[in-house]
């Protein structure tokens, strides 16, 4: 089943333009990974360090292989290291409508 994954979290302040930086890389990655279909940075408009990761995968499968990707090659410890607490990870289920 087709999963939509939300990750959001706080930047420390000072920290937007080199997130920003970072996961526009890092998507490259990302936007090819088996079972990927997008994903997208998303800033809160009226918090302006408020971030999220809008996500589209295959399966919740495919989300975990690519979050086990992301956690061995340092990408998750380096993004937890620019905010204020750990991110926050909801996996939705996408139901055709």
């Amino acid at each position: 089943m087709t999963v939509n994954v939300i990750l959001e979290g706080t930047l420390k302040e000072g920290e937007r333009e080199n997130f920003t930086a970072i996961c526009t890389e890092a998507f490259k990655v990302t936007r090819a990974f088996d079972g990927c279909q997008g994903i997208d940075l998303v800033y809160n408009s009226e918090k302006q360090n408020n971030w999220l990761f809008n996500e589209v995968w295959d399966s919740g499968e495919h989300y975990q292989k690519y979050l086990q990707f992301r956690t061995e090659d340092g990408t998750l410890d380096a993004i937890a290291s620019m905010c204020e607490d750990a991110p926050s990870i909801r996996i939705f289920d996408i139901i055709p409508t």
